[in-house]
């Protein structure tokens, strides 16, 4: 892992939070706003393990052709921004690279983008 300092801008996913309630029909200013309960649930650092545990699941299920999303919950979309984004201002703040957590990021995505298709298809 490099420990050099991200290129990114500091703030980059409250620009994707405002973008997705817009898309979403969801008042922008308040749902980017971030409360000191989420706050203190990501502190722990458990965001990259919630994450990593919901990729195992989605691949699990792309393995198995069943939809885990019928006995177990996941990450809700705004848990997964807030997370990312306070995972990312701690990152920055530190002084290290996001590196693991973009491709953190994509592999979700990736994997995400493959289980929607196998799913939206059943």
């Amino acid at each position: 892992m490099s420990n050099k300092i991200s290129n990114s801008p500091i703030h980059p996913n409250k620009n994707r939070l405002y973008q997705y309630a817009i898309e979403h029909g969801i008042n922008p200013k308040e749902f980017s706003i971030i409360t000191e309960a989420e706050k203190n649930r990501w502190a722990m650092g458990c965001f990259r393990g919630d994450l990593e545990r919901d990729i195992r699941f989605y691949r699990g299920g792309i393995e198995r052709k069943e939809d885990p999303r019928k006995y177990r919950e996941f990450l809700t979309d705004r848990e997964r921004l807030v997370g990312e984004e306070l995972s990312r201002r701690g990152i920055l703040k530190s002084g290290l690279s996001t590196e693991w957590l973009d491709n953190l990021m994509e592999e979700w995505e990736k994997t995400y983008s493959q289980f929607i298709q196998v799913f939206s298809q059943a």
